[in-house]
C-alpha cells in the first residue's frame, strides 16, 4: 500500500485534499508528521483527529509518525491510541 506523509504546518487540511485527489478506489495511507510538535495539547489532538477523520471518511488509513512520549502519553490518556495508531 503506497503511503503519503503529511506535516502538520498552516494548510495541511488542503494539501491533504489535494494528496487525495483522484485516489478514490486506491486505498492509501497517510502518516501524519506529528513528530514536530514537542508539546502537544488538545489544540494539536484535535487537529490530527480531525485530519485523521477526513482520511478515513475517503476510505483511506490513517497512521502518526514520529510521536514522542508526549503524543503517546496524550494518545493514552484520552484513550485514542487505537483510533490513531503510531508507525
Amino acid at each position: 500500500m503506497e503511503t503519503l506523509e503529511l506535516d502538520l504546518s498552516p494548510g495541511a487540511e488542503a494539501r491533504l485534499d489535494a494528496l487525495l485527489a483522484g485516489r478514490a478506489g486506491h486505498p492509501v495511507r497517510v502518516a501524519l508528521l506529528v513528530g514536530e510538535v514537542a508539546g502537544p495539547g488538545p489544540g494539536e489532538l484535535r487537529r490530527v483527529g480531525g485530519l485523521a477523520v477526513l482520511v478515513r471518511r475517503a476510505g483511506h488509513q490513517v497512521v502518526l509518525r514520529g510521536a514522542g512520549e508526549r503524543w503517546r502519553l496524550l494518545l493514552e490518556l484520552t484513550g485514542l491510541a487505537q483510533a490513531l495508531p503510531l508507525e
